[in-house]
């Protein structure tokens, strides 16, 4: 957990209820507050009001996508660092975030482990951020290098399509 004052504050958002809470048990000693939705539009109310760290969101979901929610909250000037849930062989969705500016993409089969470090390198980032808000230099290097890390996961999910297709 965070030690500074502010809390360190995480919006799921996934449409299955099951998952949300796995999610949620997994995640709960790596940061303050976490915050649920079952969708996009329902995530929506959430980012209009408050600010968060990270956003751990599905793609496929009823109502609104988590890549529609994800453009929407970059049309809001937002750089919170996404992470995005893909389901198995989901990969061109999960490029298709990543070029709309996703921190990460994870697939919903990956190790815990590999899940808890992509939100907390997104959270430890999103915090980073939070904190640059009132010093322009900082904050426009952070997100410069924030551009950077996604195009470098962007990459990466190419290189994994390329030899899933090579060796399929």
């Amino acid at each position: 957990m965070n030690t500074s004052e502010e809390k360190s504050r995480l919006l799921i958002v996934e449409d299955d209820s099951d998952i949300r809470e796995l999610l949620k048990h997994f995640l709960k000693e790596f940061v303050d507050e976490i915050i649920e939705a079952e969708n996009g539009a329902a995530a929506l109310e959430y980012v209009k009001s408050q600010e968060f760290d990270t956003i751990l969101s599905d793609i496929e979901m009823p109502q609104m996508n988590g890549l529609k929610f994800l453009a929407y909250v970059r049309s809001l000037g937002q750089m919170t660092p996404f992470v995005v849930l893909t389901a198995h062989g989901d990969h061109s969705r999960a490029l298709e975030a990543l070029s709309l500016g996703a921190f990460d993409f994870i697939s919903k089969e990956s190790k815990k482990k590999m899940m808890i470090e992509s939100v907390c390198a997104a959270l430890k980032f999103g915090r980073e951020m939070k904190s640059s808000k009132n010093d322009p230099v900082r904050s426009t290097h952070l997100r410069k290098i924030y551009t950077d890390m996604s195009k470098s996961s962007e990459m990466r999910l190419r290189k994994i399509i390329e030899e899933m297709s090579t060796t399929g």
